[in-house]
């Protein structure tokens, strides 16, 4: 298609760097191809392996949490010679009504912004990385805040690592009709598989009462991050879940810029 726009998309982790190619055509997104890198050295990666140069992208969008893993991306990207835009708050789509805007992570506007592509404001989004971090976008399209908890890596790993006694769990294989555990290994997957879920659904009820008058908030809730993958399956079922979510959002938010200008 000759309208077809290619922007690549990188999103600088604690751990690990996330990049996906974004099309869009005039009205809507889609993720061509992505990949993901670890955010020690990438920027090494990056210019070595051309990531840029080789998609065929028109631009670079991109965004970051981890400050020294930012001034070297900046580097290669400007000694690349593409035409970047990094998202801030400065520069974000939408308004945030916040105390310390400059104090929100960049990847939580890419996933608010990204969020807007699936649903019409009020919604949520949540990140399951490092952290776990629910978003709102409130009814007037302005991000509202949210919340931030350890991960679901903290949750599994915490207590194996500080306990002699205890043992590494997959969440995955946790059997989440459990209410009590009738041995170590099952009392572990209730209180970290289990409880990690509860905690985040008390977060979001919380969030609906106060902002989700219909109760719709199920129906307007996309799931992201690197930790989605273990959590247990019978909690996932049903709900919205989108890998390439920050992609999405940083290819929305370079596009709504550009058209601003």
């Amino acid at each position: 298609m000759e309208n077809l726009r290619k922007i690549y998309c990188v999103d600088i982790g604690n751990t690990r760097t996330h990049c996906a190619l974004v099309a869009f055509d005039g009205s809507a997104y889609s993720v061509l191809e992505s990949s993901d890198f670890p955010s020690a050295g990438f920027a090494e990666i990056f210019a070595g392996r051309r990531l840029f140069e080789s998609s065929g992208a028109e631009a670079l969008s991109w965004c970051s949490v981890v400050p020294a893993r930012s001034a070297e991306f900046d580097r290669a990207a400007r000694a690349g010679g593409c035409r970047a835009m990094r998202l801030t708050h400065e520069n974000s789509p939408i308004e945030i009504d916040m105390k310390n805007p400059a104090q929100l992570g960049h990847d939580r506007i890419a996933g608010a912004v990204g969020a807007a592509i699936f649903f019409e404001p009020p919604y949520i989004s949540v990140d399951m990385g490092t952290a776990v971090t629910v978003d709102l976008v409130d009814s007037r399209g302005r991000y509202a805040g949210g919340a931030i908890a350890p991960g679901m890596h903290a949750f599994a790993n915490y207590l194996a690592e500080r306990a002699a006694q205890l043992p590494s769990i997959n969440p995955a294989e946790a059997d989440f009709d459990l209410v009590v555990g009738r041995d170590t290994v099952e009392a572990m997957y209730v209180g970290c598989a289990k409880g990690f879920c509860k905690l985040a659904d008390g977060i979001i009820s919380d969030i609906e009462r106060e902002y989700f008058p219909r109760g719709d908030i199920a129906s307007k809730t996309v799931f992201t991050g690197g930790s989605v993958d273990l959590l247990p399956k019978k909690w996932l079922a049903g709900r919205k879940i989108e890998s390439n979510l920050s992609a999405l959002g940083l290819a929305r938010s370079y596009i709504l810029n550009e058209e601003k200008q």
